[in-house]
């Protein structure tokens, strides 16, 4: 909660984000990721992205709809790794993907706050 609110979510949405279930389908073709994002129940529209490893940025946002840009996005052995910019506040965070036995990984890192967070996702059939 502490994370979520350094990032500008309100209290309530902070509060309350344990009751919602963050689902994110991928599909990964060498350098190039397609996803697909929602929350159940819905806090803002299924959102789609597709992304190259390498790019220099792109256009995202967050499980709630604010926009956000992926910065940088590189493999580091098995761990995709990248920055992710919040515009509006704006916040500069670190993000690192990778799978832990059967479950997908999801850490975040504000430097500027001394904050992380984790959130662990299970395998599920995809939806792409």
């Amino acid at each position: 909660r502490e994370f979520m609110r350094a990032i500008g979510y309100s209290a309530l949405i902070a509060q309350t984000a344990g009751l919602a279930e963050a689902q994110q389908s991928i599909q990964h073709r060498g350098d190039e990721m397609r996803c697909r994002f929602e929350t159940v129940p819905p806090l803002s529209p299924t959102r789609f992205t597709i992304f190259r490893i390498g790019s220099e940025q792109v256009k995202t946002s967050d499980d709630v709809g604010r926009e956000t840009l992926l910065m940088k996005p590189t493999w580091r052995g098995d761990i995709l790794a990248a920055g992710v910019r919040y515009l509006k506040p704006a916040h500069e965070l670190r993000m690192e993907r990778y799978m832990e036995g059967d479950r997908m990984v999801e850490h975040l890192r504000y430097p500027g706050k001394g904050l992380e967070m984790r959130r662990i996702f299970r395998k599920a059939e995809s939806q792409i």
